[in-house]
């Protein structure tokens, strides 16, 4: 029995080591009995999910949104969630193909389609009706079956209105009639359309050959008249897409950051980054507060011992006469912990006097009394404090995302230590599993503190017709998204099926997804992943760059 045991630790710790540490592994793994099949499959449960999220810390950059390094959904892909790469790490790798029977769906049909004779615009015919449905192949990976040529032909020309016929069948052709392929070609490519060149249709021209690589060299060149007039066009309509473009929201995680970055630079090798980031967290992630309390530890008991070293006498006496309220004792500890240099002493000395004063007590308690209302009927209503609530809510479920993630962190840590002791005393084995438990509540904890702080950020930068998903990780942009989206629906009631004059009303719903040019390699991530989603649930979308247009349902025979 204890080698049947041990065997499955081997093979679960070849399995999940790495990227997960052999001690945490271990300390995990003393709180499942493995000889119950229903807690191995808890212990699998357990890896699984710290696995993708050790993953996705090593793979992704820092994550802007406000989760301290780890993405949303995901701990963040941080872009988040977790991104749709490491999504698929954590499918199951079982070959059988289920047919979903369930989501099969008609094709969406053409705008243009005159009387329901099935003639579409660009003249030809839709096959036969046909069984529409997905499978689930071998990867995970969703794919529609059922549809000729044609009819796929037809329904990305429908998703993308701006590229020409040909090029969606040849996109086809080479991408062997995957529809989800060719969708991502077709993404790029309806993206690049405000940038690329166009025909006088307004249709996308792809750049043959050479001249593809001369870029905007090939603008500049047989200026003609009017042309002038369609850059500027263009380039306000770029500038007037996204409107939350100007506005910049302080990012504290990235703050605390530059702060770390900050003192660490101009005390090393004598203090280690741990031991600064530690003292800054504990200080309240003040930076003065900080500086101060690094030099209070390192500095002398007494001035008497200053005067024995000559060297640092005079360099304390120098930086006396430029910081007259700051104590000897703590300019010596400043030029303890930066190796005696005066210039980064000096800067440390100025951040630390730089700190917000403490508000005066008649500024605090005013009694002030209100103005006569001499006309009733022009009293302007209260401001609602419904934003200022949320923005509230924003910092205060990111603040508990981030505390407890630290706190997971710290608790996985203290039971890799224990679980080291645990060889030499068995107690701390015991220690060890609580430790991790403590580790394991913290994550689940920080993941739903990451969720709600997406859906609070979003709600302050989009309106009741558009959805700005600027900020957010790639699994809360995919889940707002979807929720949003049939709420908008739902809220038109029977005004979606009135007519306007014999015509049915258009009903739009923009989605701001961005066109990922300040991502890590420049593309989008936020607009394929939002884009399938919405196409798979059934719903009717026009790709643009860098925003997503909901029109409809699509109707179902």
């Amino acid at each position: 029995m204890d080698d049947d045991r041990e065997r499955l630790l081997e093979d679960l710790e070849k399995t999940y080591c790495p990227p997960l540490d052999a001690a945490l592994f271990a300390a995990i793994a003393c709180d499942f009995d493995l000889s119950k099949d229903d807690q191995v499959a808890q212990l699998r449960e357990t890896l699984d999910t710290l696995k993708i999220s050790a993953i996705e810390q090593e793979d992704l950059p820092f994550d802007p949104s406000g989760t301290s390094g780890f993405n949303s959904g995901s701990l963040l892909d941080g872009d988040g969630i977790p991104s749709e790469r490491s999504t698929s790490r954590n499918e199951t790798s079982k070959s059988r193909e289920t047919d979903l029977t369930s989501l099969g769906s008609d094709i969406p049909p053409l705008n243009m389609e005159r009387g329901g004779s099935g003639v579409r615009s660009n003249g030809s015919r839709r096959s036969s009706a046909a069984p529409v449905g997905y499978i689930i192949g071998p990867n995970g990976s969703a794919s529609l079956t059922g549809m000729t040529l044609d009819d796929k032909v037809c329904y990305l020309s429908e998703m993308f209105p701006s590229v020409e016929a040909f090029t969606i069948k040849h996109t086809l052709t080479k991408c062997d009639e995957d529809v989800d392929r060719s969708m991502d070609v077709l993404l790029n490519l309806a993206f690049f359309e405000e940038q690329g060149p166009c025909n006088d249709e307004g249709k996308v021209s792809i750049p043959k050959g050479i001249d593809g690589f001369l870029g905007e060299s090939n603008d500049n060149k047989g200026k003609r008249k009017g042309k002038k007039k369609k850059g500027k066009e263009r380039d306000l309509l770029s500038s007037s897409s996204d409107p939350q473009d100007g506005v910049k929201v302080v990012n504290k995680w990235e703050t605390s950051k530059a702060d770390v970055e900050f003192i660490f630079s101009r005390t090393s090798p004598i203090l280690a980054k741990e031991v600064v980031a530690s003292a800054y967290h504990s200080n309240g992630a003040s930076l003065s507060a900080t500086i101060r309390s690094l030099a209070t530890s390192h500095a002398p008991n007494d001035a008497g011992q200053i005067l024995e070293n000559p060297v640092m006498a005079t360099q304390v006496a120098e930086l006396s006469q430029e910081f007259p309220t700051i104590s000897k004792t703590n300019l010596a500890g400043l030029l303890k912990i930066t190796r005696n240099s005066i210039s980064a002493a000096n800067e440390l000395a100025s951040a630390m006097l730089d700190w917000p004063s403490r508000p005066q007590l008649s500024d605090l308690i005013r009694i002030t009394a209100a103005p006569p209302v001499l006309d009733e009927d022009r009293r302007e209503p209260k401001k609602s404090k419904a934003s200022q609530r949320i923005a509230r809510d924003y910092e205060s479920a990111r603040s508990a995302a981030g505390s407890h993630l630290m706190a997971g962190a710290e608790a996985f840590n203290k039971a890799s230590a224990a679980y080291r002791r645990g060889r030499s005393d068995k107690l701390m084995g015991g220690a060890a599993a609580y430790y991790s438990a403590i580790g394991r509540e913290h994550i689940e904890r920080a993941k739903r503190e990451a969720s709600a702080a997406a859906d609070a950020l979003v709600e302050t930068q989009s309106t009741a017709d558009s959805l700005d998903l600027h900020g957010v990780t790639v699994q809360d942009a995919v889940r707002i998204a979807n929720d949003r989206v049939s709420q908008w629906w739902e809220s038109l009631g029977d005004a979606k099926y009135t007519n306007s004059g014999g015509l049915l009303t258009r009903r739009e719903y923009r989605i701001v997804t961005g066109a990922g040019r300040h991502s890590r390699d420049g593309t989008s991530r936020l607009g394929p992943a939002v884009g399938k989603m919405l196409a798979r649930e059934g719903w009717r979308v026009e790709i643009g760059e860098g925003v997503i247009t909901v029109t409809g349902k699509v109707r179902r025979r």
